[in-house]
């Protein structure tokens, strides 16, 4: 219950995208591990993605702003050099899998699409807390968590998140 009541309370955070407040980017910190089962039965880990930027998009199947960064962050990523690693990360609970597998083919989306672990929707993963969405972590090629933004973003906040990560 207390899970179902958790995704309820991040309902409404994407809607009110102009007047949220923004979550101040972070200073580097030290690598951070997570691992997350894709809806294909795949992976999305700090070992997977080690090397590279990376963007984590937090996000729920029912938030049409979630939607929107999603498809924005793609577009972004698809242009951007030096090539980046991506993944969204759905703040639902496991057994919601196949609907965002239709989530993800009905918007076209390309990037891996994983499943929030126990730990993350709990508030107890090395990312920390994800308390809306959408919400935007970005790690330099160490691992490390760059930038930590809520909200809905456009184009060249995302492209200066993605900058100053690489710059990192």
């Amino acid at each position: 219950m207390a899970l179902l009541a958790g995704c309820g309370s991040l309902a409404g955070c994407g809607t009110a995208e102009a007047t949220a407040p923004r979550t101040p980017d972070t200073a580097p910190s030290e690598p951070v591990q997570f691992t997350f089962g894709t809806v294909d039965g795949g992976e999305l880990s700090s070992d997977t993605t080690r090397g590279r930027t990376t963007a984590l998009l937090f996000v729920t199947t029912f938030d049409l702003p979630s939607q929107a960064e999603a498809r924005l962050l793609a577009e972004v990523l698809s242009e951007h050099k030096p090539r980046a690693n991506a993944g969204i990360v759905m703040l639902e609970p496991p057994h919601s899998a196949p609907l965002a597998q239709v989530w993800r083919d009905a918007i076209g989306l390309t990037l891996p699409v994983a499943m929030a672990s126990h730990s993350l929707l709990v508030g107890q993963s090395e990312l920390g807390r994800v308390s809306g969405v959408p919400t935007l972590l970005v790690l330099d090629r160490l691992g490390r968590i760059v930038v930590r933004r809520e909200g809905a973003l456009a184009r060249p906040e995302i492209v200066e998140c993605l900058r100053r990560a690489d710059d990192a």
